[in-house]
């Protein structure tokens, strides 16, 4: 028997009476047995005649109590997705080195709440190198004092940058960091979230469905959710802009989530990515804006999309709140979530 072959659930509380595990036990040996002869998979909640409540069949996209940390949190796509998050009630830790528009993303959250009278949340702003591990450690171990003690277990990473460079011209040096930020910066940002965690929780003892003997209860987090901001990039190769390191980079991402889910399952904690197409943030409007080649650039963004036209930030937060609230996608984990407008069907 395996730490990981264990009770969860009703039964996994270690009852002192040792009779009571003995019935509870046997209970469970004839119901798997019975399960098993009538061909069936035993589910991880028991079948009952019963009504449900609508409130356990219709999902519920509420992160009261918890603390989401995104990255990149003076971006134009993280500033909406942090609006969200306030309305949905979730504590929020910005991360990103552009301080200064950090505050300015703050204030302005701070505003969006008084404006829609929305329940007051903690908000704290955070100035950390994703690309550089050691800081990101230090930022995980300090953020709970910011939020009454509370660890984060939400994620939603959107730190990184593209570069349109030849392949043939492409400096090693520049590629090595653009792969180190959007790619790296995506892992230590996770280990670091799922060691506080495990470092931070006790292991328990768990009835074994075997008799006469305790099996060690994994910890288990079914609220963690990472999701990491892939890019449809990770998928086909965008045209006409060169990029090929942050397109090497974001493939590499996608499968990171992949591997994580699975690796990290047996915690509860599940790692999804967002794979945008083109989004109008702020700063893109106004690059494309500037130019006549900006505007050209565009058409043929466009052209390529069967929508036929750039995403606006906000048509993000719905896959965002799904793939963070346990309640909508308890069984969600290893996936990419393409939004991209068509974008990859053609």
């Amino acid at each position: 028997m395996t730490k990981e072959h264990i009770t969860e659930g009703p039964l996994a509380t270690g009852a002192d009476d040792r009779g009571a595990r003995r019935v509870a036990e046997t209970e469970l040996r004839a119901a798997n047995t019975a399960d098993q002869q009538n061909g069936m998979v035993r589910g991880a909640t028991p079948d009952t005649p019963s009504i449900p409540l609508v409130s356990d069949i219709v999902p519920n996209y509420r992160l009261d109590g918890h603390v989401t940390i995104v990255t990149g949190g003076s971006g134009g796509l993280a500033h909406t997705l942090s609006q969200a998050l306030v309305a949905q009630g979730s504590q929020v830790a910005l991360v990103d080195l552009a301080v200064d528009k950090l505050a300015t993303v703050e204030s302005e959250l701070r505003e969006f709440i008084r404006v829609n009278k929305l329940k007051p949340v903690t908000i704290s702003t955070w100035a950390c190198d994703i690309s550089d591990a050691t800081q990101v450690e230090e930022l995980i171990c300090a953020i709970p004092q910011e939020h009454d003690g509370i660890l984060p277990d939400k994620l939603v990473h959107t730190a990184g940058y593209c570069q349109n460079i030849p392949a043939k011209d492409y400096p090693a040096d520049r590629a090595e960091h653009l792969v180190k930020v959007n790619l790296m910066g995506s892992l230590y940002i996770c280990q670091a979230m799922t060691r506080q965690l495990l470092n931070h929780t006790k292991r328990r003892e768990s009835i074994s469905a075997v008799a006469n003997s305790a099996a060690e209860a994994l910890p288990r987090f079914p609220n963690a959710s990472f999701v990491l901001i892939g890019s449809m990039s990770g998928l086909i190769v965008n045209t006409p802009q060169p990029q090929v390191a942050y397109n090497m980079a974001k493939a590499g991402v996608l499968h990171l989530v992949r591997s994580l889910a699975c690796e990290w399952a047996r915690y509860g904690i599940r790692v999804n990515a967002i794979s945008p197409g083109y989004i109008a943030t702020p700063l893109t409007k106004q690059v494309i804006s500037a130019s006549p080649e900006g505007a050209a650039l565009q058409q043929e963004w466009t052209s390529r999309v069967p929508m036929g036209r750039m995403a606006d930030p906000k048509e993000f937060v719905g896959a965002m709140l799904y793939l963070l609230a346990a309640r909508a996608s308890s069984y969600t984990t290893g996936e990419n979530l393409v939004v991209d407008g068509g974008y990859t069907s053609w």
